[in-house]
């Protein structure tokens, strides 16, 4: 153990004087002390530009600068992360987070984080690969704690993410690479929780450790670090592994550099240091880094709590296609329409409409005609509506079906008068129904039934290549051959679960340019991502992506996706012009609200994955 007492008595105090400047509020108080020390009022530390960085109650932001201690930013500072050029921190005085941009010569505070419902008693800093975005945890001892988005494209614009509620006594916490959050507690030991900001709020007791007296927690070389107050070291397995800080007591704070590892004493207010050799950097198992694409729009959010939105499905105005129209089922009483703004424009109380597909221009009795049809899950029937040219919703008679469990639902329209419906059901059957114009409305005649061994939902037809697609959720998607008159139609697995597919299999739809140039777009609700396939035979896999975070509109991602829909036709100009993509949201976020839709042009698609260059 290095004891700067002892330090002091063996090297000249005239090269760590203080130079502290009128920041002090009583110069006289403060004594000489060294960087190695730290200022008078600082318990929490890090390194920048290879220099201690101090938060003080008493003085502020305190950097050591040739061995001197210096001033950047008075004020009455606790708590601190780094990450690059900013810090943060926590102003005693206003009770709110402070961001500070690092400089040499220009040191600067930046925007506060608005005054929090709770008193900050713990802060950690979160960088993204897979956004590029900067994120902070803040948290207290009685279990409150907030995910914030702070930085994004180098500006600084902090934003509530989402809320989580952890362990009591919560006191300490860090970040791995692989998106983990650590919760250090006296109660119980290391919480581990998901920090990517798309994920669900799970926990897992990552370390077993009850009624201890740990007291400072690090995440150095990949490896987890915990130090108790006694100054003993544990690994990752809750195991003691050093003791470098003999005879101290009332320790905090734990910090490792290079060489050397800090902790804080309560005792005697000052830093002490011990020699530590850094062990080998662990290569953690971790995920393929999937590319994000950021939000354009979101829609109106749900009138009601909990999971509602479910599937939604795109209409295309015949002149204008600004004015094309997102329609989505509420799954708890109705149909919904929204503007490609996310404006909500209309709401059809039709009941619990699960999925829903379209079909354009068809031609029924004479006319043509655009017809969306939804599963309904109220009376295991067809709720069924007509689209005028101005996208508005007109509601047709009802149609039953002879399912006991109505599911998953697509449309399929092999030539310009003929319409079927492909409906499921949770026990793996599937019906196709023909839909006939008759008395000023749509009826519905069974043609065939067939099954998969379990519970299927998203489907899609490819009218042009006349192939169904059909997911079986926990299995893997279907292609079944629509030319095939059978009575029990027979299909062939051909994508089965597993690799970047993760059950379970949600939304399904297809992105067709032509006839031969496609791709089957599948939501994988287990891993939060969409992946892309080819249309055709071998149905090749080519790319994944997840819908990210906008920080300059203030949208989420999107996460637990249900159902999806793409469309090739143009739905504006520019970046729209390629179509869209648009998927329904499990976890609304920025801030916690009630779910919604989101969607993304097919533009941004096309360039974050380069399928130019992949066809």
């Amino acid at each position: 153990m290095i004891n700067t007492k002892n330090i002091i008595t063996t090297v000249a105090a005239t090269l760590f004087s203080c130079q502290l400047g009128t920041a002090m509020a009583n110069p006289v108080a403060q004594q000489v002390r060294t960087a190695l020390q730290g200022p008078i009022g600082a318990s929490e530390m890090a390194m920048w530009d290879q220099r201690a960085l101090f938060a003080s109650e008493r003085l502020g932001l305190v950097i050591e600068d040739k061995q001197l201690l210096k001033v950047i930013v008075p004020g009455q500072f606790e708590y601190l992360a780094v990450h690059k050029d900013i810090a943060l921190t926590y102003d005693t005085e206003i009770d709110q987070v402070q961001g500070i941009n690092l400089s040499l010569s220009n040191t600067q505070r930046l925007s506060l984080l608005p005054k929090r419902s709770f008193q900050v008693e713990w802060l950690c800093l979160q960088p993204r690969q897979a956004d590029k975005n900067l994120y902070a945890w803040l948290g207290d001892d009685a279990g409150h704690v907030e995910q914030w988005l702070l930085s994004s494209d180098g500006q600084w614009q902090p934003q509530l993410v989402r809320n989580l509620s952890v362990s009591m006594g919560a006191l300490k916490c860090a970040v791995d690479d692989n998106e983990q959050l650590y919760v250090l507690d006296n109660h119980q030991g290391l919480w581990r929780y998901p920090a990517a900001p798309h994920v669900a709020a799970e926990s897992a007791l990552a370390i077993s450790m009850p009624d201890n007296d740990l007291s400072g927690l690090v995440i150095n070389a990949g490896q987890i670090m915990m130090m108790d107050e006694s100054g003993h070291i544990f690994d990752a397995k809750g195991d003691k592994v050093a003791a470098p800080f003999k005879g101290l007591q009332t320790l905090e704070s734990l910090y490792v550099t290079d060489k050397q590892l800090w902790a804080y004493s309560d005792d005697d207010a000052q830093f002490y240091q011990a020699p530590w050799q850094p062990p080998t950097k662990v290569v953690l198992a971790s995920n393929e880094l999937i590319k994000e694409i950021p939000t354009a729009v979101e829609s109106d959010i749900s009138d009601r709590a909990g999971d509602t939105m479910d599937d939604p499905a795109i209409w295309i105005h015949p002149t204008t296609p600004e004015k094309s129209r997102v329609l989505g089922t509420n799954k708890r009483w109705g149909l919904l329409s929204f503007s490609m703004q996310g404006e909500q424009q209309q709401a059809i109380g039709a009941g619990r409409v699960n999925n829903i597909d379209i079909r354009q221009r068809v031609l029924l009795g004479g006319e043509y005609r655009d017809i969306a049809v939804a599963s309904n899950r109220d009376r295991n029937s067809l709720s069924i509506f007509n689209v005028d040219e101005h996208g508005v919703l007109t509601q047709l008679p009802e149609q039953a079906t002879t399912l006991s469990d109505i599911y998953g639902l697509c449309l399929y329209q092999p030539s310009e008068d003929e319409l079927y419906v492909f409906a499921n059901e949770k026990s793996g059957l599937v019906s196709q129904i023909e839909l006939k114009w008759q008395d000023n409305h749509l009826k519905a005649t069974q043609v065939r039934q067939f099954s998969v061994p379990s519970q299927p939902e998203g489907c899609v037809a490819d009218d042009a290549n006349k192939q169904l697609f059909l997911g079986e959720e926990n299995a893997g998607i279907w292609a079944y051959n629509l030319d095939d008159k059978s009575a029990n139609l027979s299909g062939k697995m051909i994508i089965k679960v597993g690799g970047p597919l993760v059950a379970d299999i949600e939304g399904i739809s297809l992105y067709q340019a032509d006839s031969e140039t496609g791709y089957l777009v599948v939501s994988s609700q287990g891993n939060d991502s969409y992946l892309l396939y080819n249309s055709t035979a071998p149905y090749a896999y080519v790319d994944r992506f997840r819908i990210g975070i906008n920080a300059s509109k203030g949208y989420d991602g999107s996460a637990e996706t249900d159902g999806l829909d793409v469309t090739s036709s143009a739905v504006g100009s520019g970046v729209w012009s390629q179509g869209m993509m648009v998927v329904q949201d499990g976890r609304n976020r920025m801030p916690d609200q009630n779910q919604n839709f989101k969607w993304v042009p097919w533009s941004e698609i096309s360039q974050k994955l380069q399928l130019g260059a992949k066809d």
